[in-house]
């Protein structure tokens, strides 16, 4: 495949184009005695088997948000292997900060990620922490860990599986927004509080946890960079098939909605930390999202997985068309360059 060039050769902020991707991942050995899954696009977790049992684990960096940097950075790790139907039981955390950091600073973000953790069932092992010559901002990295008997990943989506989506669209993304100067003085306090308020259904712990215990996914996967859009895209790279995206029926929060209309932006590309796409057997998805719901957590189909060959359709009531790229930019970086708000 190609890869993506941009201006003078720099790329733009957020996850690599797909292409270049693929690239960095044909250089690493995916051979290994106890290797199940290996590095691939789309799938956030790599698997190994360890005296028979799966071991899950998943890293990420915090660097969107100076804000409740501790909560984020769990929460985003652990949903990652929570995708698996594994549910993390301890992490690592990496935390690297600028020259002039207070001490005040890092101990707050340590106890937050201690909090954190320990109101999800995860153990902090350890990890490293220092002060880092030419940063600008803090920078955050967690390794989640977990082990099972079976897992599921984002490759593992079949044709005719329906796609069911908890919670709403954008929700991480929403949160971050709700900081900018233009909102905050654009839109009415009740809408900025409820946006800020978003960031309490980063978790997607409890709702795996629950389609899994079904029996009936076959994979999940979290809405990270790109939003709805990237999610899917990355789940039918991973699993070789097309999709079928009812844009109609994705929710989206009323002010996620305010904030997108506002800042000129497709809340359907919007990173969305918080909410899970799940792919299953369309004659169980009742049974999903009956489970799901019981526990007032909202859950809706939203589309279905086709053959490759039919490729990505995007429909609306007033009309389809087919996806092509396969590199979504995530629309909370040009935002927060545009409005001045990056960290």
């Amino acid at each position: 495949m190609p890869v993506i060039i941009r201006k003078n050769g720099i790329l733009s902020e957020g996850k690599l184009p797909v292409e270049l991707l693929d690239l960095l991942l044909r250089s690493l050995s995916r051979k290994g005695n106890n290797l199940v899954v290996p590095p691939s696009i789309g799938v956030d977790v790599g698997v190994t088997k360890t005296r028979g049992k799966y071991l899950v684990t998943s890293s990420d960096p915090i660097t969107g948000t100076k804000e409740r940097m501790g909560w984020h950075a769990v929460n985003v790790s652990a949903n990652d292997v929570a995708t698996s139907g594994i549910m993390p039981d301890c992490l690592s955390v990496v935390s690297l900060f600028p020259g002039g950091t207070h001490q005040r600073l890092i101990s707050s973000v340590m106890k937050e990620i201690d909090s954190t953790a320990r109101g999800l069932g995860i153990t902090v092992t350890g990890g490293h922490t220092e002060i880092t010559p030419g940063l600008h901002r803090p920078i955050i990295v967690v390794t989640c860990f977990g082990s099972g008997d079976k897992f599921v990943t984002a490759s593992m989506a079949r044709v005719n599986d329906a796609i069911l989506m908890t919670k709403t669209a954008g929700i991480e993304g929403t949160s971050i927004l709700s900081t900018v100067d233009k909102v905050r003085k654009d839109l009415r306090p009740s809408l900025v509080k409820r946006a800020q308020n978003q960031i309490r259904k980063l978790s997607i712990v409890p709702e795996a946890q629950l389609a899994f215990s079904t029996g009936r996914v076959h994979a999940m996967h979290d809405m990270t960079e790109g939003g709805t859009i990237g999610c899917l895209v990355e789940m039918s790279l991973a699993s070789n098939v097309g999709f079928e995206l009812d844009m109609d029926s994705v929710p989206i929060d009323e002010s996620t909605r305010e904030i997108a209309k506002l800042l000129s932006i497709d809340p359907l590309k919007l990173i969305g930390s918080g909410s899970l796409i799940i792919s299953c057997p369309a004659r169980d998805q009742d049974e999903v999202m009956g489970r799901i719901r019981e526990e007032r957590i909202r859950c809706t189909k939203i589309g279905t997985f086709l053959p490759k060959r039919s490729g990505r359709v995007l429909t609306r009531k007033d009309g389809s068309s087919k996806l092509s790229e396969i590199s979504i930019q995530d629309e909370l970086w040009p935002a927060l360059s545009k409005y001045g708000k990056l960290p």
